[in-house]
């Protein structure tokens, strides 16, 4: 048998359709997973540290602990600027398949979203290869095998996701051709993997879903503000097709796994209409009091509008605006004056302030004491805002990160977290009277995205011992690695914050004698 246990991940798939489809026979290999096996819905970070979801599938560990939410760019305790997750912020001995290789078992890793290398893994492991966020490196080891996976298959057809299409129809009708193409080689290319060996544990995951989510979704959902009913047919059903294919690719690797093998499938999060809001929040702060621009300085910056204070900030030579009032170039994400009292850091769908406290920032000029009355000042106001067009307030709920992950959370994490409703549409202004209005589109060409991220999340399993056609309890994203790990019969770490799904485990563990250790 090639695998024991296999794991196939949906990057940002949504869940419902898969299910819908799955259902009416669209995606012949859900309906069968559907059918033949068990299938469980996961909460998920999504309404705390959005960002957090692939670190906490891949080690069971919450965000709250680890701090890894925005691999782009975060800023870290001390630290006035935001930088890069780079790998020396990573600890991939978390990783699940880390776990299984130093209890001896034999793993193959395919493209796990936001992992680095394992060193002196039992097995074999390909790294970014196709996945729609490449935040590291496309590697592989043992290192020559990228060198004969890239002679047999190429490179992925999609680099970038969001600049490969140009907004221009035919950079579109390619990136949906691209994006079938990727989800065939990685298809072929998990199933070589697959069959290579006799692995105790095989994990790949296909990145297309997330792409195709982020740039197509106003050509599949008629309700979407900028859907176009007249555009090519072949656009408007790019959704549906790369889902059709990765179901493909789901089948053969189920297939290739064999009737033995225990399948996990994981939809990590979903995806629908881009609805926005944290764009909103830079201009809030500072309209707040929050920032470094006060009085006649705040009114001339906001009638500014962000594109020209932008283009004038780059046209002029460095170090020309250091002293010109208006603060035209004045970044709202960095921590370098006493001045600002909170800034807004990046959380994806979710907002996130961080305070400028004295003693942890290095330009402090908030004092420990006051930051909880700033905390409620600030809740009060952001619950204050109004959708302009209905007069209905945008923000569910504002968090803290110690209401959300207790008093021992990372440092590193939001003060606050801003949940914005989602059934209002997409928020591109906000009121309030404190604030006045403000204007700011969800989507602007330096990321033309118009799906986003949903908070669907979700497991199918199949395979000797998976109850058939069964609903399982509700679980979490966070119960997934040691799910996988008893699985394996392989002793979890002490420090997970997930727990097995013992509901799915009851009949279908094997003992540790079958692994031959």
């Amino acid at each position: 048998m090639p695998a024991d246990v296999v794991v196939i991940g949906l990057d940002a798939a949504e869940a419902t359709l898969l299910e819908r489809w799955g259902a009416a026979g669209v995606l012949p290999t859900f309906g069968e997973l559907l059918r033949d096996g068990a299938t469980a819905t996961l909460a998920n970070s999504l309404e705390t540290l959005p960002g957090a979801i692939w670190p906490e599938l891949v080690t069971g560990i919450s965000g709250g602990r680890q701090a890894l939410f925005y691999h782009p760019a975060q800023l870290r305790t001390g630290e006035a600027v935001p930088r890069p997750v780079g790998p020396d912020l990573v600890d991939p001995r978390r990783y699940y398949w880390s776990v299984a290789s130093r209890a001896g078992r034999r793993v193959a890793v395919v493209d796990q979203p936001q992992t680095i290398p394992t060193p002196d893994l039992r097995g074999l492991q390909v790294l970014e290869w196709g996945l729609h966020d490449r935040n590291f490196s496309v590697a592989s080891d043992p290192p020559d095998l990228l060198d004969r996976l890239l002679g047999r298959h190429g490179d992925h057809p999609v680099a970038t996701c969001d600049t490969h299409h140009r907004m221009e129809d035919e950079g579109y009708l390619d990136l949906r051709r691209a994006l079938l193409d990727g989800a065939t080689a990685k298809s072929r290319m998990a199933v070589e993997l697959l069959e290579s060996g006799d692995w105790d544990l095989f994990a790949c995951t296909f990145g297309e879903s997330h792409c195709v989510g982020h740039q197509f979704w106003h050509f599949f959902d008629p309700s979407h503000p900028r859907h176009r009913a007249d555009a090519p047919e072949d656009l408007r059903r790019a959704v549906p097709d790369v889902y059709r294919r990765l179901d493909e690719g789901v089948g053969a690797l189920i297939e290739a796994a064999g009737p033995g093998a225990r399948v996990l499938v994981v939809a990590s999060h979903g995806m629908g209409t881009k609805i926005g809001g944290p764009q909103l929040l830079p201009e809030v702060l500072i309209r707040l009091g929050m920032g470094a621009v006060t009085g006649a300085r705040l009114k001339l910056r906001s009638a500014i509008p962000p594109g020209l204070r932008r283009a004038i900030h780059r046209a002029l030579p460095k170090g020309t605006l250091d002293h010109v009032p208006l603060d035209v170039g004045d970044s709202p994400y960095k921590l370098d004056s006493p001045a600002k009292r909170a800034i807004t850091v990046h959380n994806n769908r979710c907002g996130g302030i961080r305070f400028n406290v004295a003693g942890r920032e290095p330009a402090g000029g908030v004092a420990p004491e006051d930051v909880v009355d700033l905390t409620e000042e600030l809740r009060t106001e952001l619950l204050d805002l109004r959708d302009p067009a209905t007069s209905e307030p945008i923000v569910e709920r504002v968090t803290t990160a110690e209401e959300a992950f207790g008093p021992d959370h990372h440092l590193d994490l939001p003060d606050v977290m801003v949940v914005f409703r989602s059934d209002l549409g997409p928020l591109e202004a906000c009121t309030s009277r404190r604030v006045g209005r403000v204007d700011r589109p969800t989507f602007v060409p330096q990321l033309p995205r118009t799906g986003d991220h949903h908070v669907q999340s979700r497991l199918w399993a199949t395979g000797p011992g998976f109850p058939a056609a069964a609903t399982l309890a509700p679980a979490n994203v966070l119960d997934v690695a040691p799910t996988i790990l008893r699985l394996l019969d392989v002793e979890l770490p002490g420090d997970l914050d997930g727990r097995p799904m013992e509901e799915l485990l009851a009949a279908a563990t094997p003992s540790l004698s079958d692994h031959g250790s």
